[in-house]
């Protein structure tokens, strides 16, 4: 039974510390205000955060507190006593600054202070235009008030058409579907993880992540305690589940890939998402150039097979041409037989598929080869004949993550490689 929960559940697939500090703007920008006259930065929606100092104006420069102003605005600031230096975060950009010098750099492009750094109360001051470039933001000063303007480093529509906007990278990420714990794993965010659905099983570390419920009841409570700063979920997640996320004022973000290039899409988002842009960057081009080299091997084949790929058989569950199984199909060189039927997962029956004849059939759910060859009729067709019935492991064609191309591989060898 929970083996069947779980394939039903897969198919489905495939068709808090809540951001109070930097929340999710309407608004393309988001701003910190400072005030010489006060020890707290208020941002654009009233929140207010506290500094072990005022902000204070010396030679014509707007000077802030720089630890308590950087970790306000949710980036990490490390200090090494060894050699005096300051490293600082914020999303993708990285600083560093030295005490008793007066140059810095942001992502390796330099900043000159008019001074060297100094301290305050045990507390580094900077010059705000420093901050606003760690930022990517926009300084205004108005005499003894100070507006930095942020951008996020994130923004975009997910699958839902619904705006997902970032201003820090998370740290606290909770995926509910085992395709999107598969790349967070495989980009080197797994450190992130906080919490995963029942069935993210690979690799098997991800067995070893807290559970927070299944693909169709995820446990609001579990995941409000685990505090994620943003949540990942495959469409298909109830819409009353993704809505009372939004009402408790969760980020989210929705997935939903039809195409091995849109699996390339959503590894290069996450990627984004999670700061891991260059592991997935990398990721993508090893995928693309494993890819390439069957889409080579395929271009020499004159006659293509006719291949029917199940999913099911209680009914009989197949794939339709908008899915990443058709385009595995179809760049490992074969046809699929249920592409012109409707619908992405199609149900069909013994006729369709005996008048169709495929080459080989694909099975992908525990099943026998000789329960096939028993259908009545089947003994017809051309797989079952030349005993071209093959039982794979479904997360492989299934799950839109990394291991696709293994999909796409196994798929190339069972048409044209040796079994």
């Amino acid at each position: 039974m929970r083996k069947n929960i779980k394939r039903i559940v897969t198919l489905v697939i495939v068709a808090f510390v809540i951001f109070t500090t930097v929340p999710i703007a309407s608004a393309s920008s988001y701003a910190f205000n400072y005030s010489t006259n006060s020890s707290f930065i208020t941002d654009t929606i009233g929140n207010k955060f506290a500094l072990p100092y005022s902000p204070f104006v010396k030679g014509n420069v707007f000077y802030v507190p720089l630890r308590a102003t950087v970790e306000s605005a949710g980036g990490v600031v490390t200090y090494n006593k060894k050699d005096r230096s300051i490293l600082l975060k914020y999303g993708n950009r990285v600083g560093k600054l030295t005490l008793g010098k007066s140059v810095g750099t942001v992502n390796n492009v330099p900043f000159a202070f008019a001074r060297e750094l100094f301290v305050i109360k045990g507390r580094t001051a900077v010059n705000v235009y420093f901050i606003a470039l760690l930022f990517n933001g926009k300084v205004k000063l108005r005499r003894d008030i100070c507006t930095i303007t942020f951008y996020p480093i994130f923004a975009q529509k997910d699958a839902l058409n619904n705006n997902v906007v970032l201003y820090r990278e998370p740290k606290r990420i909770v995926s509910l579907a085992p395709n999107l714990t598969e790349i967070l794993y495989a980009i080197g965010a797994s450190n992130k993880i906080v919490g995963v659905s029942n069935y993210s099983d690979y690799p098997e570390d991800a067995k070893n992540k807290p559970k927070v419920g299944g693909f169709f009841t995820p446990s609001i409570e579990k995941i409000f305690a685990l505090s994620p700063d943003i949540i990942l979920v495959a469409r298909g997640t109830p819409l009353t589940v993704i809505n009372k996320f939004k009402e408790l004022g969760s980020r989210i973000y929705t997935s939903d890939p039809h195409t091995i290039n849109d699996i390339y899409n959503l590894i290069s988002t996450v990627g984004r998402i999670t700061g891991n842009i260059k592991e997935s960057s990398m990721l993508v081009k090893k995928l693309r150039l494993t890819e390439k080299s069957i889409t080579e091997k395929v271009k020499n084949i004159s006659h293509k097979k006719k291949v029917y790929v199940e999913i099911w058989n209680k009914p009989k569950m197949s794939v339709g041409k908008d899915t990443f199984i058709n385009s595995l199909i179809s760049e490992a060189g074969g046809i699929n037989v249920t592409a012109n039927l409707k619908g992405n997962w199609p149900m069909v029956n013994s006729e369709y598929i005996i008048k169709e004849n495929p080459d080989v059939i694909v099975l992908l759910y525990p099943c026998s080869k000789k329960e096939i060859e028993k259908r009545p009729g089947w003994d017809t067709i051309n797989a079952v004949k030349n005993g071209n019935i093959f039982i794979e492991n479904p997360d492989i064609f299934e799950r839109p993550g990394p291991r696709i191309i293994d999909g796409l591989i196994t798929m190339y060898n069972i048409l044209y490689g040796k079994h």
